[in-house]
């Protein structure tokens, strides 16, 4: 039998507040369940992609530039540490001893288009150029986004079925009849 609440009473309001809390906790733990399960994830790719030789830099680097919301951003970057590299010695200065780069290592509009469509259809992204419908460079564009996406198709199942042989090479193989309780050894 609960007594009748009287004025001054907070029992209501402290049943509220710890049900409020209590949901709030909920919603919080389970983000960060999901943000563990992510991380656990991201740790496991960043492990296959050093396996296979690519640095977690690399991959860092990629994402930033990636998700940069001024692209030139990564850019400018580039220039400074190449600036920073020539100041060292380790790399031709461009301003002395010519260009770092010859004339044929430089890409036109044309291969820049070409890139950033290959690199769309490599990663899956939405097949939209952003060129105007039509135009050549939408053409030009979408057709690099095919080209990538094929690559990356006839490409995959085959580096999964090393992946995959090279993993199942590491694991023990299993002796008698699979199970590992089973005392019997006349199997």
């Amino acid at each position: 039998m609960t007594a009748a609440a009287t004025i001054g009473d907070n029992t209501k309001a402290d049943r509220e507040r710890r049900v409020m809390l209590a949901h709030y906790h909920r919603k919080d733990r389970d983000c960060a369940a999901k943000a563990a399960a992510v991380a656990a994830e991201k740790k496991a790719n960043r492990l296959n992609a050093k396996a296979a030789g690519i640095p977690s830099s690399q991959l860092d680097h990629l994402l930033k530039s990636f998700n940069a919301d001024d692209q030139q951003a990564p850019v400018d970057k580039l220039k400074r540490d190449m600036e920073n590299l020539s100041y060292l010695g380790l790399i031709p200065d461009p301003s002395i001893k010519g260009d770092l780069f010859t004339r044929v290592d430089r890409v036109d509009n044309e291969g820049m288009i070409k890139a950033k469509g290959f690199f769309a259809g490599l990663n899956d992204l939405d097949r939209v150029s952003g060129y105007d419908g039509g135009s050549v460079d939408d053409k030009l564009w979408l057709e690099s986004y095919d080209a990538g996406k094929r690559e990356y198709d006839t490409e995959i199942p085959d580096i999964m079925a090393r992946i995959s042989a090279a993993q199942s090479k590491e694991e023990a193989p299993a002796s008698g009849d699979g199970d590992p309780f089973n005392l019997d050894q006349t199997n």
